[in-house]
């Protein structure tokens, strides 16, 4: 007999045929056809190179190899069958899906809307974890990730949720000291540093100015967005903030983008998923309510 395993589909119908005693029903179970009941049947049988099954006229009546193989074959069925739902009752036994993401995006955006996700996917639990930088999946405990990203089409399982588009904010009791008329105003203030990408400033005043701006001044330096909006907010200096980011300070009036300014920094927020869980439903309609709600 040879050493690898029997066709499990083959050992499926001849279970369900052999608790039948009947290929026609078997294949009422199976969905199937009876003569592909038949032919699995045969196919099991040329492999063990014994028959399991007496075709009468009466019916079908198991063999004496088909009776000794039967239990063990419906108890290894079962115990696949269980060890399956047991394995997806463990990893499904809540909707929580673990999220990855940079604090700003936490912080200065997610959160601040957890009730619209709960109302509108009132299933769904997060637990969120956050991180920078570049992510891989492997060992890394989450379903998925949130990452700020250079604009590429070369990030692997990843998809771009919003292009990162800079506004420089400031909070209105600076501006009302020093008014800023034109972009080149903007640097009788201090400049609020980003100091993990340190080039954001120059790429942005070389942008609004033009050729090269008077040296600007620069206040202190910041790893995250959130550090940078909040230190705009208590009046340190003009910060350059994701549109998004910085939309409900600007809505309730804490800070001002006083010449309507925005610069797209040539980065964008990328939602990442692992391929084992790209076809999540919790995955997915997750990731459909970020771009509706970032759209």
């Amino acid at each position: 007999m040879p050493a690898s395993l029997p066709p499990l589909n083959a050992l499926r119908t001849f279970e369900v045929a052999a608790r039948h005693l009947s290929f026609s029903k078997a294949a009422q179970e199976l969905c199937v056809t009876q003569g592909a009941v038949s032919k699995q049947v045969q196919l099991l049988e040329q492999y063990l190179e014994l028959p399991l099954f007496d075709r009468l006229h009466s019916g079908l009546v198991l063999t004496d190899a088909g009776r000794q193989y039967l239990p063990a074959i419906s108890q290894a069925l079962e115990t696949i069958q269980s060890a399956t739902a047991s394995l997806q009752q463990s990893m499904h036994a809540s909707d929580t899906l673990t999220l990855n993401l940079t604090p700003s995006f936490s912080n200065l955006w997610l959160i601040p809307r957890l009730d619209q996700l709960r109302r509108d996917m009132p299933e769904l639990k997060l637990a969120m974890v956050t991180g920078d930088g570049a992510f891989q999946f492997q060992g890394a405990q989450a379903d998925m990730a949130i990452r700020c990203l250079p604009l590429s089409l070369s990030h692997e399982h990843s998809t771009l949720l919003k292009e990162e588009v800079l506004l420089p904010v400031v909070n209105p009791d600076l501006l009302r000291q020093r008014p800023i008329d034109s972009p080149e105003d903007l640097l009788a203030h201090p400049l609020i540093r980003h100091i993990t990408r340190p080039q954001l400033w120059r790429q942005f005043l070389q942008r609004m100015v033009g050729g090269e701006p008077t040296a600007p001044r620069y206040s202190h330096g910041f790893e995250h967005f959130y550090m940078s909006l909040e230190a705009a907010r208590c009046a340190q200096g003009v910060a350059l903030v994701p549109d998004f980011m910085a939309s409900q300070a600007l809505a309730r009036g804490e800070l001002v983008n006083p010449l309507g300014l925005a610069y797209r920094s040539g980065y964008g927020f990328y939602f990442l998923v692992p391929p084992y869980r790209a076809r999540s439903v919790g995955v997915q309609r997750f990731h459909a309510w970020l771009a509706l709600q970032l759209a």
